[in-house]
């Protein structure tokens, strides 16, 4: 399991800036922040918010109205951008050309081209670049791995659902210009989900846009199907048009494990993983943990080890299945 050893980290200092101040910077990464001693400075950069924003007292940063003075100007170690999706690449270019680390919220960036050149950017400066899909290092991934492992098996048929109900008129990702729909926007979850537990990417995808909404008509949903080797698969319905449904069910030679909240899961929130082995039926405990935490300290051991070379796999290997999904979509694969 993935744990938060923060005796490990209180030798190191860690400043941070965030170019953007999005909901999920507010609710979940800030805070998230705070049980990470190595962190002693958050700078933010806001366009719309920067007289609003009220930092913990302990952070003593500053705050930015402009996304290019505060790249300048702030002495950050790693750049957290949270902007609309359309912006990621250009302010995640500006900030690797400075020197910083680098955090992309998801999706990262909005094709597979740019996603390629910035990650050969970020390699050969010797810079971190990552994308936040922090469900991923939850413990209940490692648990879940687990008790395949246990059983001296592993799942061969994955289905995953992340849907909900519509967004406001107004949000993003109704707008094609600002990187909306839900292929980018819930798309790194479709992908993801057999990286973690095949640890390959697929043979074949297969998807299908199942409904168009909001004022530039942008696809709200999508099911998909990714064949690997030897007869595994994973099925995903993805979208925001239904009724609330965060759910990864694995099938195996002997096992069958569920867990809700996968993708979302509350900081404060014990889960449960319903397991089948043989007929007999058990549930399994998960502690409660902040992926965000765990995902930042992560990202924060691999800068100062210089061992961020996996972060980047993770992010192109996303991003060449993400491509091959869209594509499949559009009926161009």
């Amino acid at each position: 399991m993935f744990k938060l050893h923060l005796t490990d980290f209180l030798h190191i200092k860690m400043n941070i800036l965030f170019i953007g101040y999005s909901s999920i910077v507010q609710k979940r990464v800030i805070p998230a922040l705070s049980v990470i001693p190595s962190i002693t400075r958050v700078d933010v950069a806001s366009l719309s918010s920067a007289s609003k924003i009220s930092l913990p007292y302990k952070y003593k940063g500053e705050i930015f109205d402009d996304y290019d003075t505060a790249l300048a100007k702030s002495r950050a170690d790693l750049v957290y951008i949270s902007t609309v999706n359309s912006k990621h690449a250009k302010w995640a270019e500006k900030a690797l050309l400075r020197g910083f680390h680098v955090i992309v919220d998801k999706p990262a960036f909005t094709d597979f081209e740019t996603t390629k050149n910035l990650a050969e950017l970020a390699r050969k400066s010797g810079l971190c670049l990552s994308e936040a899909t922090v469900y991923a290092f939850h413990p209940q991934i490692q648990a879940i791995r687990n008790i395949y492992s246990e059983t001296k098996s592993g799942p061969t048929r994955l289905t995953a659902v992340f849907s909900f109900p519509p967004l406001k008129p107004d949000d993003f990702r109704y707008k094609k210009y600002l990187g909306g729909g839900a292929l980018l926007d819930l798309g790194s979850y479709a992908v993801s989900v057999g990286r973690l537990f095949f640890g390959e990417e697929p043979e074949k995808v297969f998807c299908r846009i199942c409904s168009y909404g909001g004022s530039d008509n942008v696809e709200t949903s999508f099911s998909m199907l990714a064949a690997y080797k030897g007869g595994r698969s994973m099925v995903g319905h993805f979208g925001f048009d239904t009724e609330y449904s965060n759910y990864l069910g694995l099938i195996g030679p002997t096992v069958y494990a569920a867990i809700e909240r996968i993708f979302t899961t509350p900081a404060e929130m014990e889960n449960e993983i319903q397991v089948r082995h043989r007929n007999t039926c058990a549930v399994i405990k998960v502690p409660k943990a902040d992926s965000f935490s765990i995902y930042m300290q992560k990202v924060i051991e691999a800068v100062q080890g210089g061992d961020h070379k996996y972060l980047i796999e993770n992010l192109l290997s996303d991003a060449r299945v993400l491509h091959r999904m869209r594509s499949a979509a559009l009926l161009k694969e």
